[in-house]
């Protein structure tokens, strides 16, 4: 059993305005809804298949002080979610559950997976569990509509092979490929997690120096493999529906 495409990634941020302005004036997603909670206020952005939510606020600081800003939360398509859970579990990690019932795994790095089943599943619902007040006026911005690639996760080194395996064990995604990768304008050494369309779902980078920004996240060019196959890669924006 295996996760089957990516619901919905949640960026937490020192301030989600930048992020927000620049991922729809400039990379073509549309401001979808918003909600304001007492400890944190979040942006629904959507395009094509790909939904992100940025947040910000005093729920987002410990985050941001330890890791830097970036994912904090990749929610999964599951299914079979009491098999993932417990292969979690069997792997080391933690779960808890959301308020709607549904398995959190951590443990493995600063990145948590809410686990959604499948079955079910409405695209077009808005991301359970939140208060979201629908953007007035939403059009499809003229960004530049291919410029997005997949999203890149900072992990220790240390953190960073034991969460590839994660992946490939538990989460079902194939084995991680070598790939360098351009986030924040600089060109990084990493790992490709191919989902079971075959595109990229994500790339794995050690921490080094400086915590990352909230650009540091974002893949805006191409992707090159580094193993024995090194013709250009284009990756995939995430898994589209």
């Amino acid at each position: 059993m295996t996760v089957r495409e990516l619901s919905h990634v949640e960026l937490y941020t020192k301030d989600k305005i930048p992020p927000v302005h620049h991922l729809v004036s400039a990379l073509g997603y549309e401001r979808t809804a918003d909600c304001v909670e007492v400890d944190r206020s979040s942006v629904l952005l959507e395009r094509g298949g790909v939904r992100l939510v940025v947040t910000s606020g005093c729920a987002t600081r410990g985050f941001v002080s330890r890791y830097g800003e970036g994912i904090a939360d990749i929610a999964v398509l599951c299914d079979d979610v009491a098999t993932i859970r417990d292969a979690a579990l069997a792997a080391g990690a933690t779960v808890t559950y959301s308020a709607q019932g549904d398995p959190v795994v951590a443990g493995i790095g600063e990145v948590v997976h809410t686990l959604l089943p499948l079955a079910g599943h409405d695209p077009r619902a808005l991301p359970a569990g939140r208060a979201w007040v629908p953007f007035p006026g939403r059009t499809q911005p003229a960004g530049r509509g291919d410029a997005l690639d997949c999203f890149v996760l900072h992990l220790d080194p240390d953190v960073l092979e034991r969460y590839a395996q994660f992946c490939t064990d538990v989460l079902g995604f194939a084995r991680p490929a070598p790939a360098e990768f351009t986030a924040g304008g600089r060109t990084v050494t990493g790992l490709a997690v191919y989902g079971t369309s075959g595109q990229v779902a994500f790339a794995l980078v050690a921490r080094a120096g400086a915590l990352p920004q909230w650009p540091d996240v974002l893949d805006e060019g191409h992707a090159v493999p580094t193993g024995p196959d090194r013709a250009l890669l284009r990756t995939g924006s995430l898994n589209r529906r």
